[in-house]
């Protein structure tokens, strides 16, 4: 509970918000326009933090809560989206007919990455996550929005419209990426979402990106799109080969552990993986790697990697 501030003073309240962890809570609430333009409704939030009980006063129509993990960060981050009329002509884009339209909600979908602008008469507005980029725009609804929830199982959010209509709107799984790749002509967007979402068909979508990735010299990069292709599309021996022909340079670790580092901050390697990482320890006499990853079973066990795991602990005794 908080006291409300101000810029909600004589405001229709129409949304109450908290986060996954319930430390931070937001409140929407919109009143008329201007006398020579009404219907150009004004927005405001208040943001509370409950750990500092502290309030920020804002202009927003809409808001909501997500969790990604920003690269680099092995913690997901909190993550708040707001949508406010003031920023319409750069990023909402409304239609000449919709001049006087604005966002009752914001969902995100966490299985795919996309933030989901919901207006009040009916326009979707899709973007993605990390960059903010637009995706899509479409009217799911001829009637006025006034209520909805996320549809994380599916990965969308339902609406209710005034006429009582209770609509479901998620991501086609088979078409978004040839349109992001094809239309929107966004290779690395499309990337980023198959990877998200792990979607089928875009095998030579994330091929290209990773040899692209990998004529550049952004090995890094390369290495964190191939750790989370879909499916381990490029979690192969040739993978592997790729980073092998990579020259060391003096005082850096190989480009392979380099590569096998960012697979384990993934989870557990495949067999053909734990042998190679095995093999490339012993010979940089870094054994006790291997004991640590073998106890937190980072490493899937098999006939070869047993023998040679014994070959290896032999040598200590």
């Amino acid at each position: 509970m908080f006291e409300r501030t101000a810029n909600l003073a004589n405001n229709q309240i129409i949304n109450y918000r908290c986060d996954p962890t319930e430390k931070w809570l937001v409140l929407i609430g919109i009143a008329p326009g201007p006398t020579e333009r009404p219907s150009l409704v004004k927005g405001s939030m208040q943001l509370f933090s409950v750990d500092q009980q502290r309030s920020q006063a804002l202009e927003a129509h809409a808001a909501s809560f997500a969790t990604i993990k920003v690269p680099g960060n092995e913690n997901p981050s909190l993550l708040i989206s707001k949508a406010a009329f003031t920023k319409k002509q750069a990023d909402l884009f409304f239609p000449p007919d919709f001049a006087d339209d604005f966002p009752v909600a914001i969902q995100i979908s966490q299985k795919y990455g996309l933030i989901y602008v919901i207006t009040k008469q009916g326009l979707l507005f899709v973007y993605d996550l990390e960059t903010a980029t637009a995706v899509y725009r479409n009217r799911i609804s001829p009637d006025s929005i006034f209520l909805t929830t996320e549809a994380p199982s599916v990965g969308g959010f339902y609406a209710i419209n005034r006429r009582g209509q209770v609509l479901l709107a998620t991501v086609n799984d088979t078409t978004i990426i040839p349109f992001v790749s094809g239309q929107l002509k966004n290779l690395e967007l499309a990337v980023s979402l198959a990877k998200r979402g792990n979607l089928p068909g875009t095998e030579n979508l994330v091929v290209q990106r990773f040899q692209e990735l990998f004529s550049e010299a952004k090995y890094k990069e390369a290495a964190e799109l191939a750790a989370e292709s879909p499916q381990g599309l490029l979690r192969t021996p040739e993978t592997v080969a790729k980073f092998q022909s990579i020259p060391v340079q003096a005082g850096q670790p190989p480009p392979l552990l380099q590569y096998f580092g960012t697979l384990l901050t993934k989870g557990k390697l495949t067999a053909f993986e734990s042998l190679e990482l095995s093999r490339l320890v012993v010979n940089q006499n870094k054994k006790n790697l291997l004991e640590n990853w073998l106890a937190e079973d980072k490493l899937e066990c098999t006939e070869d990697l047993g023998d040679l795991v014994k070959v290896i602990f032999r040598s200590f005794i």
